[in-house]
């Protein structure tokens, strides 16, 4: 994994494709979703809100409780609330109150209330769900049938609690074996005329309805959606539900408004969590204005799935390594920097557009990844650096005569043979005259990558030992002196095949090079200087023989071990 890494770090196409393939496989394993939602409620939060303008709460309250007595009351009494709502000039009232079972003891009270639904005529009741603890089996629980045919709608109350229990979302379609009532705050949209462009096939949020049930008794939920918070309990007009029904509250905040009725009374009231700690935990009530506030403001968000998802991450990692891997700072973090902004920034510019929000999280971390190849990589080029030629990149003489050392006491352990070759650019010098200096460079660094591809074995090494002399050290397991002088040879052939030619005057020359290549049986007898010395005067002789040649020599001076080697060798 560590040479496929260093590899993918020398090529900024491969370090872009790393990012994307990182943020794909991250976003699947779901390992940063907590992080992910954490992100996501801070975009959703700074997206552009408008103040609640026609939404208000009739509130239960304490004062209200102390006004009427111990809940539950008599239905009289919301019948009294909806006649005073209905004087008021109210939209529609939608109830976050379950009237699910009759009042054995005031059945007056019951038909009443029914009495004045149908009288006003956009009022929505609200059914939820029930689980047997026994097997697991889900039912409905729908208001009272005189209550519910008299009502203008029924919406579910269901509540979205993740993972993390904080509401974020709703599902705007909910029910057993299909989602079939709408959510409380959709219903009341639905019936106040507000609600013209959302058919069912329209409505936001993701799509479930391909997901098919063999059983009814399942809760089945659809089109869930993201919400922005307007704000706390401050956020909508708040009237306490005594004062509406005592008279207290003035025609002017209620008229043309949709009004939430539902339980704030601490001792009673059922309470949530939500994105923003500092609010504190929410009733049911003011989720669902809530909800209804981004409906009708087209605030709804929707979280990206399958392909949609896939498709925007690429987009979303393309554009942000592209900008980690080619951007103009010589600093990672600073080109870093830049790409977590970028792809934070347009996290809201998407959902803006198109109303989906993207996983960034995933791009971030693999941003920060590739970050860190970057950042090994620049490390590793300044622990390199010393030891290299700046311009062929191949070791210098310093790392050379190091590796020699090395290979010296390595051969000598194992009475092996080690062989140098020490290669010279013919006529370099015309070649720098006739071109200049710049070309001389590049046709070095030609020859410096052929040579590297040459030397792949362990223990092979090429080095810059000089202007336009190059130095090779062969490591070789079963030494053959014709198998040394023909693998020079093939040197020479290969740099001649590069077919770099020039003009000095009117004669046409190639660049070719000579090699003096040398093998020794390191030990007492034998120096490492003496293997420098044989290579450079059998390079000699191979200019004294007409240059664009190999001469191979070595050490006359033997051991007797090491001459009968040499001798079975030849």
């Amino acid at each position: 994994m560590k040479t496929f890494f260093d590899r993918a770090a020398e090529k900024p196409v491969a370090l872009v494709l790393l990012v994307v393939l990182l943020a794909l496989l991250i976003d699947s394993s779901g390992l940063t979703w907590r992080v992910e939602q954490m992100v996501a409620d801070t975009g959703i939060s700074l997206l552009p809100q408008e103040d609640p303008q026609n939404i208000v709460i009739v509130a239960v309250d304490e004062k209200s409780l102390r006004k009427f007595g111990r809940w539950p009351w008599s239905r009289q009494i919301h019948a009294q609330l909806l006649e005073r709502l209905m004087r008021a000039g109210t939209d529609t009232v939608a109830f976050d109150i379950l009237f699910a079972e009759a009042n054995e003891t005031d059945s007056t009270g019951d038909h009443w209330f029914a009495a004045a639904i149908a009288r006003h005529g956009q009022v929505i009741l609200a059914m939820t769900s029930d689980e047997n603890p026994k097997d697991g089996e889900v039912s409905e629980v729908l208001p009272l049938p005189m209550f519910g045919d008299a009502a203008a709608g029924i919406g579910h109350t269901d509540m979205a609690v993740g993972k993390d229990g904080i509401v974020r979302s709703t599902y705007l379609l909910a029910g057993t074996a299909a989602a079939r009532w709408p959510g409380l705050a959709l219903a009341a949209l639905h019936i106040s005329g507000r609600s013209g462009r959302f058919g069912v096939a329209d409505l936001p949020g993701e799509n479930f309805s391909d997901r098919k049930y063999v059983y009814e008794g399942r809760w089945i939920r659809d089109r869930r959606i993201l919400f922005p918070y307007v704000g706390g309990a401050e956020a909508f007009p708040m009237v306490s539900y005594a004062d509406v029904v005592e008279g207290r509250v003035g025609a002017e905040v209620l008229q043309g408004k949709i009004v939430f009725v539902g339980i704030t009374a601490a001792a009673i009231r059922r309470v949530f969590a939500t994105p923003d700690a500092s609010e504190g935990a929410m009733s049911g009530v003011e989720i669902h204005a809530n909800i209804l506030n981004a409906l009708q403001n087209d605030l709804s968000i929707t979280s990206a799935q399958g392909l949609p998802r896939q498709l925007g991450l690429l987009l979303l990692s393309l554009i942000a390594a592209t900008i980690l891997v080619y951007a103009r700072f010589t600093c990672v973090f600073s080109r870093l920097l830049l790409a977590l902004i970028v792809s934070a920034g347009l996290l809201p510019a998407v959902v803006m557009a198109t109303g989906l929000l993207l996983p960034v999280v995933p791009v971030w971390a693999g941003l920060v990844m590739v970050s860190f190849l970057l950042v090994r990589k620049r490390i590793g080029g300044l622990q390199r650096s010393p030891a290299r030629d700046p311009l062929t990149g191949l070791c210098n003489r310093r790392m050379f005569e190091t590796h020699v050392e090395n290979m010296w006491r390595q051969s000598e352990r194992h009475k092996r043979l080690l062989f140098l070759l020490i290669i010279d650019v013919d006529h370099f010098k015309r070649f720098n005259d006739a071109l200049g200096h710049l070309q001389g460079d590049e046709a070095l660094k030609k020859l410096a990558g052929y040579l590297g591809s040459k030397t792949r074995r362990a223990g092979d090494q090429a080095c810059r030992i000089g202007g336009e002399e190059f130095a090779v050290l062969l490591n070789m397991d079963e030494p053959d002196l014709a198998h040394v002088e023909a693998y020079a040879q093939e040197i020479v052939d290969g740099i001649q095949n590069l077919g770099i030619y020039y003009w000095d005057g009117d004669r046409k020359y190639q660049l070719t090079v000579s090699i003096g290549c040398a093998g020794i049986v390191p030990g007492k007898y034998h120096t490492r200087e003496e293997l420098f010395n044989i290579a450079d005067r059998a390079l000699s002789q191979a200019k004294n023989a007409g240059r664009n040649r190999v001469h191979c020599r070595w050490s006359e001076k033997r051991s007797g071990a090491a001459k009968g080697f040499l001798q079975d060798l030849a």
